[in-house]
């Protein structure tokens, strides 16, 4: 038997029809599939070498929000539609191959990724949207998915019960990897390290398979046991996926141990979830159901289900914008995706429907292109050098690191000239919002990454003559290798000592008065500074000094694990802990520690909520901060004044 199933004739596998029986209601469905707070980019602008005038920059946010592109795959018009979310209008269609599914972005936001159902994958430029190249692999690809680097495509082909492996350079295929039956979602973990895909399976259940980037080999099998698992979503901390199947529950997996540690049922029997896609703080999950006409949202703190948004139509695909405000739903105006659908636009903080968008037939998956990445392709195939390598500067400059430290690596040729980034009117050289994946930041910038004993640093500065990266999460000790790449061309290997904590406060080289260094210090209750008023001035700064029972903030890097666990290269979110805890005294007296942890919004900068000790004379006092029962090695020292 064959029923016609979104204007494709489907397959009669034992996969399809089990699907097919679950989504009751009518013409039945055979795949769903993934795709898929405000995004504040506020870095220390003393992450590099800096002047006194940087100082100002210190706890301002890095805001570049501009235009923002969704890509729409219209299953039923072989076309991709492009929309500009700030006006909420089409401003481009792209003819594809017939029936496009899944689409994703590559990290630059220079290319889509469109998975069609003519056994191909189409690869356009999103400069001028047109067609670059086409990928031959058979099979129905459905989903694709980009690692963090930009390196690589995972494309799941549901006919052929395997994932394909496009290097993103050659756009060949390098790899074949077995898996499941029916592969239909992916979702790739921010580290890169795996990918998560789904397989409907048959009517005994389906399964998740785990692909290790590294070897490109399945290395664990999750038996879910639950009717067509489809859609699936990782949070940004990659601690845990969620995956939606075709009876209306959501698996939570627990990546460390690829076991289930929860399940969560929606209240509407047999809703058949097609997507699901994760806020990019980590707190809401967006379930596109389709059935019931609706988005299921559930809050990930409770893992219950916290609203229910009715839509017009009928849901497949769901994505979060990266800022995280709104959720984007492509809708199907009837339950076999005959005539033209929309998209439908959901404010994510009242969970209202506040806009609907007219695209082609069926649409179906879609990804969001921030407008601001440059976009710079380079050509410059010139050796870099390193000269130098410290942690950064203004953190202590010290010669070892370790995972989420900030690196200062100087040299020549480092980045090329020819880049518009590094002569920008506002924060030359830097990264901007449109830079990140959600809350993850850049691999690589205009063609410049970094790698730290094989694995790739997150890129926030460059120069021809510097770069300030973030190391990655690793557990090595020791010696290890960094090289810089060029375009096109790497650099010989240098070698950096890694220790397990690096831990550094502010306290910027020209931050000093009559040959004192001081820490840089904020007022919890006004955000002045911690400093002498006359020092302060000359500095540009408002700023008194503290008195005992003051609660002051202190910034530092390279603590170490927070508690629950957020990466490197990941926007924090707010309430962790250090993992090892600090202490700080006033030269003898011991200091009241509020919290201590990644500061929320930033990317690896801790914060240190910390009350100034009673009975204190008027006078400069050395601070002695410890982790792990070793002293921080800085000699740095705050005001206080009765």
């Amino acid at each position: 038997m064959s029923t016609f199933i979104r204007g494709r004739q489907s397959r009669s596998s034992p996969a399809y029809l089990n699907v097919w029986v679950v989504c009751a209601g009518g013409i039945g469905h055979d795949r769903y599939k993934k795709h898929g707070h405000h995004m504040l980019m506020r870095i220390s602008a003393l992450l590099k070498s800096i002047v006194t005038a940087a100082l100002l920059a210190l706890i301002s946010s890095q805001t570049t929000y501009s235009q923002t592109l969704a890509y729409v795959a219209n299953l039923g018009s072989s076309s991709v539609s492009v929309i500009n979310t700030a006006s909420n209008g089409v401003v481009a269609t792209v003819n594809v191959g017939s029936q496009p599914n899944g689409i994703a972005i590559t990290p630059d936001g220079t290319r889509a990724y469109v998975a069609n159902g003519g056994g191909e994958v189409w690869v356009l430029a999103t400069e001028g949207n047109t067609a670059l190249a086409k990928v031959s692999l058979g099979g129905y690809p459905t989903a694709v998915a980009i690692t963090p680097d930009g390196t690589r495509a995972y494309v799941t082909r549901d006919n052929s019960n395997n994932v394909s492996v496009i290097d993103t350079a050659s756009n060949t295929v390098t790899a074949t990897i077995p898996v499941g039956t029916s592969p239909t979602g992916i979702a790739i973990t921010p580290d890169g390290a795996h990918a998560y895909v789904t397989n409907v399976g048959s009517m005994a259940g389906g399964s998740v398979s785990v692909i290790a980037t590294s070897s490109n080999s399945v290395v664990a099998t999750i038996n879910l046991g639950n009717v067509g698992p489809l859609g699936i979503a990782i949070t940004p901390d990659g601690s845990h996926a969620y995956v939606v199947d075709g009876l209306g529950n959501v698996s939570l997996i627990a990546t460390s141990s690829n076991t289930v540690a929860a399940t969560i049922t929606f209240p509407q029997v047999g809703s058949c979830p097609f997507a699901i896609a994760i806020t990019p703080d980590g707190t809401r999950v967006y379930v596109a159901s389709f059935s019931s006409n609706s988005v299921v949202v559930i809050d990930t703190s409770s893992n219950v289900v916290a609203a229910t948004v009715s839509v017009k139509g009928f849901p497949q695909g769901v994505a979060i914008t990266p800022d995280g405000k709104h959720a984007y739903v492509t809708t199907s105006s009837t339950e076999a995706g005959i005539g033209n659908g929309s998209v439908t636009v959901i404010d994510t903080l009242s969970n209202t429907v506040v806009g609907t968008v007219g695209v082609q037939s069926n649409p179906y998956g879609l990804a969001f292109k921030s407008g601001t990445a440059s976009g710079y392709v380079c050509t410059n195939t010139t050796p870099p050098v390193i000269s130098s390598i410290d942690s950064a500067s203004a953190y202590g400059a010290y010669p070892y690191f370790s995972s989420g430290s900030w690196l200062e690596i100087k040299g020549t040729n480092l980045a090329d000239s020819a880049d518009p980034r590094l002569t920008g009117s506002t924060n030359p050289g830097q990264w901007t919002a449109g830079d990140f994946t959600g809350s993850n930041a850049p691999t690589v910038l205009d063609g410049i990454s970094v790698s730290i004993n094989g694995k790739p640093a997150y890129v926030w500065y460059l120069s021809t003559g510097q770069l300030n990266v973030q190391a990655p999460e690793d557990a090595a000790t020791g010696n290890v290798s960094i090289t810089v790449t060029n375009c096109n061309a790497t650099s010989s290997k240098v070698s950096f000592a890694r220790h397990a904590l690096a831990p550094g406060l502010l306290a910027p080289s020209n931050y000093t008065a009559n040959g004192t260094q001081y820490a840089v210090a904020t007022f919890q209750s006004d955000g002045a500074y911690v400093l002498n008023t006359a020092t302060g001035t000359t500095f540009g700064l408002t700023s008194r000094p503290a008195k005992p029972g003051d609660g002051i903030i202190l910034y530092g890097i390279g603590f170490g694990d927070v508690t629950p666990s957020i990466l490197p290269g990941v926007i924090a979110g707010g309430g962790n802990t250090l993992v090892n805890p600090v202490t700080v005294s006033f030269g003898s007296a011991n200091a009241a520690i509020a919290y201590q942890g990644l500061a929320a919004n930033f990317v690896g900068l801790y914060e240190f909520y910390v009350t100034v000790p009673s009975g204190l004379a008027n006078g400069d006092y050395q601070l002695e901060v410890t982790q792990s029962k070793t002293s921080v090695p800085q000699t740095i020292y705050l005001t206080v004044h009765n």
